[in-house]
């Protein structure tokens, strides 16, 4: 009981108290008056005026979507565009709410449109040992954290098929939307050296030219053991190398397109690989000299 009257205070302005000891005193006073006037409640308007407090917008209705949204949903959930994935791919009900239906799929020629009926759970890669972002540079990086971003494309990229699977998402009203989906052909371009996802897809399944393609000597960058503030940049061999190298994504990878630039020119490119949600972060650094890639540094910065 007491547990419940402290939560019932502490949801109280000042303001609100003073007019409960007021409906109190007020009370208190009535009853000594007694008489034969009619009863009234003097809690009536008091009870009201609580129970507005408590009238809440349990959900919001977008007229132009038709899309209801409950407002149980973590309050960070649209904080930044990786928190709002991480619900959006691990909770299927907050996923159907924040999709635009119905949601056309783009196959070449062919468009398929699904009703929120049709629609069937995708996990896309939240069940993933990792999944990676890919940048030109390191001023790309920080897009990340730009919580002023209104659109973002996250693809699948099949190296093997040599298709990209793209989800466009948009932001409407502070809130992330799913809006359409697309399946297209990866344009790739050798003219100037080494095509990077060519070259990262035998990079990724052959250990023989994944040895061949490592700089020597190969930067590491960590957090130093005794240290966890500190920074600790050293080399690693061949060896060591294969003994801390990341999950290496074989047959696809991902991204998320915050706005970086996805130019085929590029001389060098980063990987990012994170854990989805688990504070996992690996990041391989990659430059093209004379037409041919290598793995130039490699840093481990995992919570």
């Amino acid at each position: 009981m007491k547990e419940k009257i402290g939560t019932f205070v502490a949801d109280f302005s000042e303001d609100k108290m003073k007019k409960i000891t007021f409906g109190c005193c007020l009370l208190a006073l009535m009853a000594s008056c007694g008489g034969g006037k009619k009863n009234i409640d003097p809690f009536e308007s008091l009870t009201k005026e609580i129970d507005s407090l408590q009238q809440g917008t349990d959900q919001t209705m977008y007229a132009d979507t038709g899309v209801v949204i409950d407002d149980q949903v973590p309050v960070t959930a649209d904080e930044s565009f990786a928190d709002f994935f991480y619900n959006f791919a691990s909770d299927e009900e907050f996923q159907r709410s924040r999709i635009i239906f119905p949601i056309s799929y783009y196959k070449g020629k062919e468009v398929i449109r699904s009703s929120k009926q049709d629609w069937k759970y995708d996990a896309l890669f939240s069940r993933q040992t990792a999944y990676t972002v890919l940048f030109d540079n390191e001023e790309e990086m920080e897009m990340e954290k730009d919580t002023s971003v209104h659109s973002v494309q996250v693809d699948w990229i099949y190296l093997n098929k040599k298709k990209v699977k793209r989800y466009y998402f948009e932001r409407e009203n502070d809130r992330w939307f799913l809006e359409a989906m697309n399946l297209e052909q990866i344009v790739r371009d050798d003219s100037k050296g080494e095509d990077f996802l060519s070259f990262y897809e035998h990079f990724a399944s052959d250990s023989v030219f994944q040895r061949e393609r490592l700089h020597k000597p190969l930067l590491f960058v960590t957090a130093d053991p005794e240290d966890e503030f500190q920074i600790l940049e050293t080399t690693l061999d061949e060896g060591q190398w294969f003994a801390f190298r990341p999950p290496m994504m074989k047959d696809k990878l991902t991204n998320v397109r915050y706005g970086q630039k996805e130019t085929m020119e590029s001389e060098t490119k980063i990987v990012e690989f994170k854990g989805f949600g688990n504070g996992f972060s690996n990041v391989l650094y990659f430059e093209r000299r004379n037409g041919i890639w290598k793995l130039m540094k490699f840093e481990d910065l995992s919570d």
